[in-house]
């Protein structure tokens, strides 16, 4: 659950969760076969005044990472997950490069910290989302849109904050085990048809995708090298890693769909797929696609969030089954996919669309309605953990023996897989 920081500190529990809940909130993960838990660190809570340490702050993140040792989950740190401290923002944010050393800064004096709590750590949750949300979309702090230069602008300072923040942590003397990472927003628009009438749709979709980093950040992540362009424009904004490709301990995937628009740039939902509350439809192929594209990278990978908001149980089943099946196929085809998160734990608070999109193993309303109730349509996520090995040799040996029709299910798969267990890397199943 990556959101548990915003709400630890909030004392209304109609309205967020409380600092007391994060125990419950760990165990309920451990009881959906959880053995990994993704999590960000708040910024503004830790430092919610320049050059200011909120001690009280540290020691309950300490708490956390001590809840979850006990529980026995490995947890994935984001050190950034979208929101930093308002000071920071006073001072031009990341739309100002000077300011990519105060990130640098938290980064190690954090690691310093918790880094021995955590192997696993990665510097940016979806710098793409910011960028685009914050600058293009309008749809994220803070607010504008259309401004598709000063997005390229953010964007690039966030892959440099990066590429700092990584050397400057594995310099450290207790990061010789750390595993440093990023995570990626992986959406790729698509008209639902073709012809003089799509023109406008298809347009739209290129440049929703070319925002998003489709092929922006793949080249960047092979090259070093980033270039960004802007409608009518052309390039606007160049930058080469000195040292080639960025440095990247591995890779995480998020994925929910490769979202349909019809010729008025409406969400259309395409035959055979279900339409979630976002609104977008289920793609199962498209994670396929994405696990094959990062696998180019060359470096570990995980799908570190997947999910689909619906109130509907047996469309949260099929569609979990789906696509666990396709993180399945691509082990058995050779792709290094070494785990999943399922975003979320908890029905939580999606950002511009508030607590309308139930995205939760757990489910809970504001208004008390219902509180860490599990979903029928969750069952299938614990029997999926329950047959998964905890060995990552375990899992590819099943992928590769496994037979992949759209039936029999994901579990089915497992179940009648010719596989041995046995000793080999850690396999996260995993909630983000």
């Amino acid at each position: 659950m990556a959101f548990l920081e915003p709400f630890l500190f909030d004392s209304n529990p109609k309205v967020a969760w409380q600092a007391s809940r994060y125990k419950e909130d760990i165990e309920n993960a451990r009881k959906l076969g959880c053995n990994s838990f993704r999590l960000s660190l708040e910024w503004a809570r830790i430092e919610p005044r320049q050059g200011y340490i909120d001690e009280d702050a540290v020691k309950r993140f300490l708490e956390i990472f001590e809840c979850l040792e006990q529980n026995k989950m490995e947890p994935s740190v984001s050190i950034h997950h979208f929101v930093h401290p308002q000071w920071f923002e006073e001072l031009g944010g990341w739309t100002k490069e000077e300011n990519i050393e105060l990130y640098v800064k938290f980064a190690v004096d954090a690691f310093k910290r918790f880094g021995k709590h955590a192997k696993l750590w990665s510097s940016f949750n979806e710098p793409t989302a910011l960028a685009t949300g914050g600058y293009v979309a309008g749809n994220f702090p803070p607010g504008k849109m259309f401004n598709f230069s000063l997005a390229g602008q953010v964007l690039m300072n966030l892959l440099k904050a990066h590429c700092k923040a990584y050397t400057a942590i594995k310099a450290l003397p207790n990061a010789s085990g750390t595993k440093f990472g990023l995570t990626h927003a992986m959406w790729k628009f698509r008209p639902a048809g073709k012809g003089l009438l799509y023109l406008p749709a298809k347009w739209a979709c290129g440049w929703g995708t070319y925002c998003m980093g489709w092929d922006v950040v793949q080249n960047w992540m092979l090259t070093g090298h980033f270039e960004w362009s802007v409608p009518l424009r052309g390039v606007v904004h160049t930058w080469q890693h000195k040292g080639g490709k960025p440095p990247m301990d591995w890779w995480g995937i998020q994925y929910y769909s490769r979202p349909t628009v019809n010729w008025a740039m409406q969400p259309t939902c395409p035959k055979g797929e279900i339409m979630s509350l976002m609104p977008y439809a289920s793609d199962p192929e498209g994670l396929y696609e994405c696990i094959q594209r990062s696998s180019e990278f060359g470096i570990p990978i995980y799908v570190s969030e997947t999910g689909f908001p619906t109130f509907n149980d047996d469309h949260m089943q099929t569609v979990l089954d789906r696509y666990l099946k396709e993180i399945l196929r691509a082990i058995g085809d050779g792709m290094d996919c070494r785990g999943y998160y399922i975003w979320t734990l908890v029905d939580n608070f999606e950002w511009a669309e508030g607590y309308t999109k139930p995205f939760g193993m757990y489910a809970w309303r504001p208004d008390g309605s219902k509180d860490r109730e599990l979903k029928e349509g969750a069952k299938i996520f614990i029997r999926f953990n329950n047959l998964l090995p905890d060995s990552y040799e375990a899992v590819k040996a099943i992928a590769r023996g496994a037979v992949f029709k759209q039936k029999p299910t994901f579990a089915d798969v497992l179940e009648n897989a010719a596989a041995t267990v046995g000793p080999g890397g850690h396999w996260d199943k995993a909630m983000a």
